[in-house]
């Protein structure tokens, strides 16, 4: 599985049932990588990525996340920790910021089993640094 996520300082995800936070340029970065793949997300994200009207194609599941190693998933409000095995390979936006959260990301990327392969900083709309990692399974 291919899994893009986005982050607090403090690996949060989701406070009081909504999303930390939202950046169309992460939206934008996303959208220019996708090479043709589709981008599999549940209804609560794609209400988010639907004002954008994006020229690729979204497949919208509540089951996430789906083995499908083709594609890539957008996960915003779900643990992954029991799906590390099937995951090959993670694209992780980092905030920069500390904000109030009640669901984290529960994979060590410390654990000895992942290896950051690329590293871009990038300036976002709402926020002044934005970091981009991929990050796969050794």
């Amino acid at each position: 599985m291919n899994i893009i996520v986005c982050l607090e300082d403090k690996n949060g995800m989701m406070f009081n049932k909504r999303r930390l936070s939202q950046d169309v340029a992460i939206r934008e970065d996303i959208y220019k990588n996708m090479d043709g793949k589709s981008l599999i997300m549940n209804d609560y994200s794609y209400k988010m990525f639907s004002k954008d009207e994006p020229k690729i194609d979204i497949i919208v599941r509540e089951d996430l996340p789906v083995c499908d190693s083709e594609n890539l998933q957008f996960i915003e409000d779900k643990q992954l920790g029991n799906f590390e095995p099937e995951i090959d390979k993670m694209i992780v936006y980092y905030w920069n910021r500390r904000y109030p959260s009640d669901l984290k990301f529960d994979i060590d990327f410390s654990n000895g089993k992942w290896e950051v392969v690329s590293e871009e900083e990038f300036e976002g709309n709402s926020h002044d640094k934005i970091t981009k990692k991929v990050i796969l399974k050794k």
